[in-house]
């Protein structure tokens, strides 16, 4: 449960602030219809994905712990920084230190789990782990919206930091996992040579790679869904319950990738889960396109939370996948896997994000060109299997 928590870190300092956009937009002095605030969550992704360099080599020197709490400090003490910041820059700022602070419990975690498990045991365990930490996507927005009724945005952004205060005290019951004798130095030439070690597994590469191309398309979703929603389909009031309906199906797919996981194995399964989620996004592109990039409202949502619950679905059989083999460092590892998928999807989002603007033809095209990256991808990272089972 405590890397559940550690892991909800992330989706609670984004979501617990969407519903705010509209006021925030309003405070800060920018029109309507302006995707500046967006930035507000690319902000962070990026601290995120930055933070995740650092972390790893660390965790593997001084241990699991440490590291851990370390991280949840910096994430708190930013995060009340930010609720209080009075422009879009000291926002925009105090946003990224946020999610370098966050970026110390991501990996971490990912560390503590590739410690006590591997293959599919720690797909199935980082999938029970992800659907826990979905509900926090279900109620976030209601509790967002529920503060903006009492104050202002402010109080939607100090959610974030409250939570982040209680996890921190919690792990400090956490037990140490990394073995005094298992710890690494941290020095350029040695670190050098781990990461080079680490980029150079095939499959650890490929399953990077995949996850950085499904985060640009999922990070648009997050971005820009309160976008979507209000000024292209009116319907700004009921936003956060239509996001939280979407977390819950997100979750129902996750589950069920981890009971899949059991019967048929992590590789297979995430075959199986790529090659439909591209399917699903080859139709709702072509039904977009065809729509004018307005389709029906009923058909953008189911599409549209289809499409985003496979793309949560694929994250621990992926994250798994690109782990398993790379546990003689697997805080290194969890760090570069981290700065690969996350500041790579960072820096491929805006491409969707800042072209959204009357229709959702260019989230529709994200989502069919990155999933197909993505497939290709995980094929490459296989490719030895695939090969010795043919031979």
């Amino acid at each position: 449960m405590l890397m559940a928590a550690a892991s909800a870190t992330v989706a609670i300092s984004i979501d617990a602030m969407l519903p705010a956009f509209g006021e925030l937009r309003e405070y800060l002095g920018l029109s309507s219809d302006s995707s500046s605030v967006a930035l507000v969550v690319t902000v962070f992704i990026g601290g995120l994905g930055v933070g995740q360099l650092v972390y790893g080599p660390l965790a593997d020197r001084f241990g699991r712990k440490p590291v851990f709490i370390a991280g949840l400090v910096l994430y708190s003490a930013a995060g009340f920084a930010t609720t209080f910041a009075t422009s879009l820059s000291a926002l925009l700022v105090g946003r990224f230190f946020w999610g370098l602070g966050a970026a110390g419990p991501r990996i971490v975690s990912q560390a503590l789990l590739r410690d006590r498990f591997r293959g599919d045991v720690l797909a199935r365990a980082m999938a029970v782990i992800l659907t826990v930490f979905l509900i926090v996507p279900t109620l976030a927005p209601i509790l967002g919206q529920t503060l903006l009724h009492f104050g202002s945005w402010r109080y939607t952004f100090a959610v974030g930091p409250v939570f982040g205060i209680i996890v921190a005290l919690w792990a400090t019951r956490l037990t140490e996992s990394l073995k005094p004798s298992d710890r690494r130095p941290i020095d350029i030439r040695s670190l050098s040579r781990t990461v080079v070690e680490i980029l150079r597994t095939r499959r650890t590469l490929g399953n990077a790679i995949a996850l950085m191309v499904m985060s640009a398309a999922f990070l648009p979703y997050l971005a820009s869904s309160e976008r979507m929603y209000g000024e292209i389909y009116g319907r700004a009031d009921t936003f956060f319950l239509f996001f939280a309906a979407s977390a819950i199906v997100m979750a129902g797919f996750t589950m069920t990738s981890a009971r899949f996981v059991r019967r048929f194995g992590v590789r297979r399964t995430t075959a199986g889960t790529i090659a439909l989620l591209v399917t699903v996004a080859t139709v709702n592109l072509a039904a977009t396109v065809v729509s004018d990039g307005v389709p029906a409202f009923v058909f953008f949502f189911m599409m549209t939370t289809v499409l985003i619950s496979l793309n949560t679905a694929m994250t621990p059989l992926l994250t798994s996948s690109a782990l398993d083999e790379v546990g003689f460092a697997a805080g290194t590892a969890a760090s570069t896997i981290g700065v690969i998928s996350l500041v790579g999807g960072a820096l491929l989002s805006p491409l969707v994000d800042t072209a959204i603007g009357t229709t959702v033809t260019p989230f529709a095209v994200g989502f069919f060109v990155f999933g197909l990256v993505a497939a290709l991808a995980v094929a490459w990272a296989n490719k030895d299997q695939l090969l010795a089972r043919i031979a």
